[in-house]
């Protein structure tokens, strides 16, 4: 699986690349890519509340053995609940200033929103035990996850262009409400594609016994943080020839139960922020490559991970401004002669699930986001000309958070 997300992960990096290579090319929009601004679906769909699910449900629905009640309980749920909260996504961008909404790549992503609604939209009105089209609403919602997979580098990189067109308050809240829609908008849709797919191949749902849908009843913190340090020291060797050594100590025998798309996410934003740091630093000073070291704690309530460089810190001016969308201290490398090899490369050591974002200041935002989803926390501790250390600290998805709506 990662192997494959790694694969696909290069492959979105060079698609971007030659996006943003042409980003400054003007090109004039057909009548086949005007969505019309005035929906009276989208308008109906968007002024309905939404159902939250508890944590609790979700679960259930999935709970071991799979019946055939919780399975029409889930599809019939995303059925009916998909379609509002993505019309109150096309609501949001409606609801931009005009001149932010113009720009192309937020009209890309506002486009994507309207198309995605009106796909599911037909499915909400068939009767709750009508699970003959469980099948074909699984593949569109797969769709669905995979089409959405780099919206957040071009929302981004749209935003970043606006940022004189609206304050950074306004502009903190839409993405804070828009990404914090969008986790949970991809819970439910991954959630329902799981459980559709496992109650169709028994021989699957066998192998992947830890699991209850998407969520790791046995997840391994050990092992999440080795697939992503193999993944970033590729990408690091790639781009600079050489990477720095991640140790791994602590606790390494926990579990807990939790979402790994989630944890593998977080874990590869801080370990490639800490590579590129360390190696940086390291040829800066002309000394060997220090190791990065991550440690695992697991407490009662908890499970505690410390991502420990030796990157030089971050500067005093820029500690209180790294969680803010847009703000980044990595070089425009637009403004620099590099081969296109390096620019893939540097765009994917900015990626993670959901696409490239170097230098785009979003990284670890929707990292902390991630983390505070689910009541855990990130926290980022600079000793400058040295290094930083930051601590994940994630909550058990356990009855505790039962009833957490999502």
């Amino acid at each position: 699986m990662l192997i494959r997300a790694t694969q696909l992960c290069l492959r979105r990096s060079l698609s971007t690349a030659r996006v943003l290579k042409n980003s400054n090319v003007s090109v004039e929009a057909s009548q086949n890519d005007v969505v019309s601004f005035y929906d009276a679906k989208v308008i109906n769909y968007a002024t309905r509340p939404i159902r939250p699910v508890t944590l609790k449900e979700l679960i259930r629905f999935g709970q071991p053995p799979l019946s055939e009640q919780s399975l029409t309980q889930c599809a019939h749920y995303a059925r009916t609940e998909l379609p509002v909260r993505l019309a109150m996504r096309v609501r949001a961008f409606q609801n931009l200033p005009f001149i932010v909404g113009t720009n192309p790549h937020i009209k890309d992503i506002y486009r994507l929103y309207f198309e995605s609604f009106d796909s599911l939209e037909k499915y909400s009105d068939l009767p709750e035990n009508d699970n003959g089209s469980d099948l074909e609403f699984a593949e569109k919602l797969k769709d669905l996850v995979e089409r959405h997979a780099d919206n957040i580098p071009t929302l981004a990189r749209g935003f970043l262009e606006c940022k004189k067109y609206m304050n950074t308050k306004d502009m903190t809240a839409f993405l804070d409400d828009m990404i914090h829609a969008r986790i949970g908008i991809r819970l439910i849709a991954e959630q329902c594609i799981s459980l559709i797919h496992a109650s169709k191949n028994e021989s699957e749902d066998q192998r992947r016994t830890s699991y209850i849908g998407i969520i790791n009843t046995q997840l391994s913190p050990a092992k999440v943080i080795h697939h992503c340090a193999d993944f970033v020291t590729e990408l690091c060797e790639f781009n600079y020839g050489e990477a720095p050594e991640f140790i791994i100590n602590g606790h390494v025998d926990t579990t807990f139960t939790y979402v790994p798309v989630h944890l593998e996410y977080m874990l590869t934003e801080l370990l490639k922020n800490a590579a590129r740091a360390t190696v940086e630093n390291a040829k800066k000073n002309k000394k060997p490559i220090p190791p990065v070291e991550v440690s695992i704690s697991h407490g009662s309530r908890d499970i505690g991970i410390r991502v420990r460089d030796q990157g030089g810190g971050v500067k005093p001016n820029d500690l209180n401004h790294i969680f803010e969308y847009s703000y980044t201290t990595v070089k425009n490398e637009e403004t620099e002669d590099s081969n296109i090899f390096s620019g893939i490369t540097r765009l994917a050591m900015q990626s993670g699930v959901g696409g490239p974002i170097a230098g785009l200041g979003f990284g670890l935002p929707l990292a902390r986001m991630y983390a505070r989803y689910f009541g855990g926390s990130m926290t980022l501790l600079s000793l400058n000309g040295y290094g930083c250390d930051v601590f994940l600290k994630l909550k058990h998805i356990d009855e505790s958070l039962g009833q957490l709506e999502i």
